[in-house]
């Protein structure tokens, strides 16, 4: 296991025998009337489509070959509309105690986590007025288990920072724009916009699963981070003697309405200009770790493959950067 690739190094042509975790995984029948199974593999550098045609190929039990289980599998590297895959010859059922190590398989931050808990920390000690203050350490410092997951979850289940850490390395780049914004604009109240960038998502910490594979939690898909952040507010408020309930409904209205429009699943659109900055800085993040990512992808082509997400292919030849003065404005926290 420890000489095996990882499937982004990975050539066209090249052959791969070796442990991954699959994603997705789905009997289907092609326009010949003949059964194959379909793949989503993925190891800690990513994912790639797997197909095997004849599953007869499949060793034990074809039953144990599902979402979320390790597979052995072998085949060769091909490219298909600009994308590669996996022609697989073999696959069977890989259990927990034969794969062993398990970090192979799991995206995480380059970020150690220690380094963004501190640095979480320093955030939370910067805000001013004592109730945000109390509310954002009863969530984030005295809850232990929430302050874990925090630091495990990713960001989203595949739109962006999908690894472990995303989603606390996503919040920490935003507080970093947010405290230049507020900087600039003399107007926003500084502590509203910081607490809304650390509520905005940590709802994500139970919508999400990410024990193995990144998908939805039941309580995930029936009421969504949105709601869950609402009543972890709200109850956190609760426990606050004296909590104002201007400040509690200001910042409501912030998580409530931080993806901008209805149809994104927002119940009501920014109406205050910390939340109209909290949900632009929140979109700008995301988007720009998808182009960012994207640029990093393997291969010869100026072009990435097509985001489904950006709905565009993204230009990857990065002009060289001048050098800069030293310092331009104030200095981040961080």
């Amino acid at each position: 296991m420890s000489d095996q690739p990882f499937l982004r190094s990975l050539k066209e042509g090249e052959t791969f025998t070796g442990f991954l975790l699959a994603q997705e995984a789905a009997f289907k029948t092609s326009s010949k009337g003949t059964d194959y199974l379909e793949l989503k593999l993925s190891d800690a550098s990513g994912d790639l489509k797997a197909f095997l045609w004849d599953i007869r190929a499949i060793e034990g039990d074809m039953d144990a070959v599902q979402a979320d289980a390790f597979l052995k599998v072998k085949g060769a590297v091909s490219s298909y509309n600009g994308r590669m895959q996996l022609r697989l010859d073999k696959v069977r059922f890989a259990g927990d105690a034969e794969v062993g190590d398990f970090s192979h398989f799991f995206p995480v931050s380059q970020r150690p986590v220690p380094e963004m808990l501190d640095e979480l920390d320093r955030w939370i000690a910067s805000l001013a007025d004592p109730f945000v203050r109390k509310l954002i350490t009863a969530l984030f410092v005295e809850d232990a288990d929430l302050r874990a997951a925090f630091a495990k979850a990713p960001a989203a289940k595949s739109m962006h920072h999908v690894y472990l850490g995303g989603l606390l390395e996503h919040t920490l780049s935003i507080l970093g724009m947010a405290d230049r914004a507020c900087g600039h604009y003399r107007a926003m109240n500084r502590d509203l916009v910081l607490a809304g960038v650390l509520l905005h998502d940590v709802g994500k910490t139970a919508e999400l699963s990410y024990a193995r594979s990144f998908g939805y939690t039941d309580a995930g898909n029936l009421i969504g981070h949105i709601s869950m952040e609402a009543q972890w507010i709200q109850r956190a408020a609760e426990g606050i003697p004296g909590f104002p309930e201007e400040l509690r409904l200001q910042l409501l209205h912030i998580v409530l309405s931080h993806h901008g429009r209805l149809e994104f699943g927002s119940p009501v659109l920014p109406k205050t200009p910390e939340a109209l900055l909290v949900h632009y800085l929140d979109d700008l993040d995301g988007k720009l770790e998808v182009m960012f990512r994207a640029i990093r992808e393997e291969g010869d082509s100026h072009w990435s493959a097509y985001s489904r997400s950006l709905e565009r292919m993204i230009y990857k030849v990065r002009w060289p950067q001048a050098h800069s003065p030293a310092k331009i404005g104030q200095e981040p926290l961080s």
